[in-house]
């Protein structure tokens, strides 16, 4: 089964094609992005979207929206397993990652009961934000290495079942 188009009032959350590799790019060479991002180097060249986008194509079970709004790409959404994502500076602040969040999860648990995980960074209040008006439950503290810079952060993971999913508040 491939990624379907999902799709929301403003939003259109699509299957990333190697036209987007530029806007990835420009989006994740912002360093106030990219320091809240475990896997993802830093400074980040259109040659690191390229690699990433074409380590997708032919991967179904690896479910990676592009975020577009009035079709310009914003950002990316993924359930990889876990759910991940991050956003352009500029599309901050305007509930823009919790309206894309919300259609991942809708579509997720529309066909299955599986629990889906996720994390933040701490200090990284705003993604706490996101997973807390989703429903997401804190599970743990973890310790990962950020490829940006070498070092140890501190990661909050966090969980959703599918009850929580149903019975939260909207």
């Amino acid at each position: 089964m491939s990624t379907p188009i999902l799709t929301t009032g403003r939003l259109i959350l699509r299957p990333p094609v190697a036209e987007d590799a530029q806007a990835i790019a420009d989006i994740l060479n912002i360093w106030a992005v990219t320091r809240w991002l475990t896997t993802v180097p830093f400074p980040y060249c259109l040659a690191d979207a390229e690699a990433f986008l074409g380590s997708l194509s032919g991967t179904p079970q690896q479910r990676y929206w592009v975020i577009e709004i009035a079709d310009k790409a914003q950002g990316a959404i993924s359930l990889m397993p876990d759910l991940g994502f991050f956003l352009a500076p500029q599309a901050h602040g305007k509930g823009v990652m919790t309206e894309a969040a919300r259609a991942v999860l809708d579509w997720h648990f529309s066909s299955s009961d599986e629990n889906v995980v996720s994390g933040y960074h701490v200090g990284n209040d705003a993604s706490a934000r996101v997973q807390q008006k989703l429903g997401f439950q804190p599970t743990h503290e973890a310790v990962a290495r950020q490829v940006s810079t070498g070092k140890s952060v501190t990661v909050i993971k966090t969980a959703l079942t599918r009850p929580e999913w149903e019975t939260r508040d909207v």
